[in-house]
Parts: C-alpha cells; structure tokens; sequence
C-alpha cells in the first residue's frame, strides 16, 4: 500500500477526511482560553528534521521538491473528497470505506511546519519520565484529522503497523484512551465499527507543555487511532521522525473546531523566513488583535474540502494591475478547480496559468529596463520559470499584490528569493509556479504577515508584522 492509499484508506474509514500524523510534545505558553503551542519549520535548529547547515540554495531546492509533492496531494485530496461526498449517501449503508474510490495518484503528504504533542494518561511513569507519550506531527491547515499510529497495529496477524523511530501510541495503556460507541458519537461514521466501537476512532487527552514547564491537557480530543495500515512507507523521507499531522482544516472533527467554544473559534500564526526564531501557533486567548490596520476577508468554506479558501479579485505590481479576467480565480466545478487557497504546508505559491502568464509577461516588460539584468535559467531543480542574473546596482523589488475581496496582501521581497549561480553570481527569481488548477498561497508569500483565523465568523484578519518580535 502506498503512502497515497494509507491517507484515503485512513481518512476514509475514520471520518472521510483525508491527513497524517505522528505523536509528539508540543511547548506551549497560555492564557485562560487560549494556548501558543511553539511551531517549527521543518528546516529549523529547533526541528528534528534539521539538515544541518545546509546553504540557501539546498534549503530552496528541498522546498521546491516538497511543494511539487504537496501541490498534488492538494489536488488528490480535494478530488477524493468531492467523490466521496457524492457517493456517500448511495453506498455509505452498504459498502464498507475502503472499497470507495482511492485516487491512484503517487505523492508524498508532507507539510512545512511541526509542532509536539503529548499523548494520553499513564499514571505510574516514573521520573523523569512524563504521564503522556511524546510525538511530533506536522501542522497542517489543509488536514481536517489528527490521527497516529495505534499499538493495536500490533496486534493483528500479521501485524499491520508501518515504521516509526518511536513505538506506536500504546493506546491500550492510556487511561484516557476512550474509543468511540459504534453509531451513538456525532464523529463516528453508521455502521463503520469494529464490534462496539468505531473503526479506529478514538477520544484522548492531548498535553501541552507551557514555557514553564506546566502541562496543559486537553481532555477528549477525537482522533484517528490507526492500526490496519499494511506496506505503508510513510515517513522514510523524514527518517520516520514525524508521526503524522495535527489537522487545523476546515472539519468539523479538526483540531481547533473540536475546541472552538474554548478558544472563540480562533487560530493564528505568523511566519519568519528566519529559521532561527522561534515562533509560534496561537489559540483563542492568546491572540492580540490590534485595534488598527487589520485587514479582513471573508474565508470561502466548502462542506468535504479542509482548506480555506479567500476570494481573490485581481493582482496588481507596483500599483498596476494586471489584465487577468477575474473569472479565472472563481471556484468550479463545486469546489473541484479554480479558487485561492492558504496553505502553509506549501512553500512557495502556485498561480492559475492565466495569471501566472501575466504575471510573467509584466515582469519581463518590467526588467526590459535594465541591462544589468539578464533572463537566465534557475539554478535548481525543479526550476523557477522567470529568473535574472543581475549585477548592481540592484533594482528594487517590484511590488507585487494580491487584491483579495475588501482586503490586500502586499508582497515586497516575499515575492522574490535570490539565488546562487555556478560561478558564485546572483540570480534573482520569481517564487512563484504555474498552476493549471487553482491559485495556492503558500508559505513563502505568508511570511511578515500575521494571520488570523476567525472560523466563528468565517473571516481572514492579517496585518504586517515582525513575525521574529510578534513570535
């Protein structure tokens, strides 16, 4: 089975959700009604994916090679999500879950950000031992579920477990472990259990360490306890240091919409293209809203997709904006093609190809200007379409803006990363991808910029800010 059919297999038969996870520890700082779980990019010292010191130009390639995998998961996921959305009510009373479509498409689910997790009660650990299991899972905003690795996997003949560098959660262990009653939770799918209980559906505490060292549980967390997952690969990338995926998606069975009444329905982040700055993932309490300069767009929310969509109206560069019909940013198709979805699991972001088109053709209109910068090939691989040698003077950076509906996101040098070539000379590059699909804001372009998820109101706030004196 490949890595592809354990997240429909899992999704699927735990809540027609489509995610990934593996246990951890999360560091956490609170307020009454709200949280700051400490959050990780991958490639930070602070990560236990850090790569050492590699060089800008690996980092990037990395990024670039993990956004072409995650951009087609976003179009498998939202592709199975909406078949099984059609077909459930026909066939979920006689057909079991695993035998619904399972799109055949090869990508590896990996994100860009990590957060740690406890785990469950056990009582009697001794010192220095903690009464929870740790994980690190990615933090995803496109996943709907948490689930991790059960050690019930172990349990069957054979055993249906995949590799993970810590054991499987001994779920059985667990005071706290709570399987769900078959047909009697809002969670759990009708007639999808295993005697009594709900196919690999579960409640139990999730722990958060506090800057101080003070845990702070949070009790009844339905989650995916998996153990039926056979010939599964996942993690070998990541030298199966990753668990799985803490999902913050649109779901009613996500992460922060399970605890919306104790955190007003609110998550925030703000991004730092500084590896070395500790930053974090607030909840409720925890987020200032400042009492000017909040920019706010609605949040487009489609039943059965996880991601958050924003209507994108136009872009503009230096204040001009671009000849794109409008047209080509709406959703079709329910929800299947087109729109503009935020996405940190991806790094750089991904636009429709008429305006990526336009895009392109304006910048070279743009760098005509001046002789000193030259079109040039990408130095990495896959490469950026639009890059220039340059040699100084530098020119500054075209603005480049998304004009989202009653709301703007500036891009200054976000819009940009500057390479290295063979000969030590600096190549300029556009980070930004085609897509024929749908626009995906990602990481990259996220970054200065704190984000606030209102799923009360179904609003996006944001405003520019030092993420690294914000963090």
């Amino acid at each position: 089975m490949t890595a592809l059919a354990l997240v429909y297999k899992l999704s699927t038969s735990l809540f027609l959700l489509l995610s990934l996870l593996w246990g951890a520890a999360i560091a956490v700082s609170a307020k009454p009604n709200g949280f700051s779980v400490e959050l990780m990019h991958i490639f930070s010292p602070a990560s236990p994916l850090y790569p050492g010191n590699i060089s800008f130009q690996e980092e990037m390639q990395r990024l670039l090679q993990r956004s072409d995998a995650r951009m087609r998961h976003i179009d498998a996921t939202i592709a199975s999500a909406l078949t099984l959305s059609n077909n459930m009510s026909q066939t979920a009373k006689n057909r079991p879950y695993d035998e619904f479509i399972r799109p055949q498409v090869e990508y590896y689910p990996i994100a860009t950000y990590i957060v740690a997790v406890g785990l469950g009660t056990f009582p009697d650990a001794k010192f220095p031992e903690r009464p929870f299991k740790s994980y690190y899972l990615y933090m995803d905003t496109g996943s709907a579920l948490t689930w991790v690795l059960c050690a019930d996997c172990e349990k069957q003949k054979p055993p249906r477990c995949f590799k993970t560098r810590e054991p499987p959660f001994p779920n059985g262990e667990s005071q706290s472990y709570k399987p769900l009653p078959c047909n009697k939770h809002r969670f759990c799918t009708p007639n999808l259990c295993i005697g009594d209980h709900c196919s690999e559906a579960a409640e139990e505490t999730f722990t958060f360490l506090s800057n101080k060292g003070r845990p702070l549980p949070i009790e009844d967390i339905v989650f995916g306890c998996a153990h039926d997952v056979r010939n599964v690969d996942f993690g070998s990338q990541e030298d199966f240091k990753i668990a799985g995926f803490m999902g913050l998606g649109y779901s009613p069975y996500s992460f922060p919409l399970q605890i919306s009444h104790r955190i007003q329905g609110k998550f925030s982040y703000c991004l730092s293209h500084n590896r070395e700055i500790q930053t974090y993932l607030r909840f409720g309490g925890d987020i200032v809203e400042p009492f000017s300069g909040l920019r706010v767009t609605n949040l487009v929310l489609i039943p059965d997709i996880p991601y958050y969509y924003v209507n994108l109206k136009a872009i503009s560069v230096n204040g001009q904006k671009l000849l794109i019909d409008p047209s080509v940013f709406a959703l079709r198709s329910g929800g299947y093609q087109g729109g503009c979805l935020m996405d940190n699991g991806s790094s750089v972001t991904y636009l429709i190809t008429p305006a990526f088109k336009a895009l392109v053709k304006f910048l070279e209109m743009f760098y005509m200007r001046y002789p000193n910068y030259v079109r040039h090939l990408g130095p990495i691989s896959p490469a950026f379409e639009l890059c220039y040698r340059w040699a100084p003077p530098m020119v500054p950076l075209p603005a480049v803006t998304f004009h989202f509906e009653g709301a703007d996101l500036e891009l200054k040098d976000e819009a940009f990363v500057t390479l290295e070539d063979r000969d030590g000379s600096s190549i300029l590059c556009l980070a930004m991808v085609e897509n024929t699909v749908r626009t995906i804001l990602g990481s990259l372009q996220q970054a200065n910029y704190r984000f606030i998820y209102d799923l009360n109101n179904a609003l996006l706030k944001f405003i520019p800010e030092d993420c690294a004196k914000w963090s």
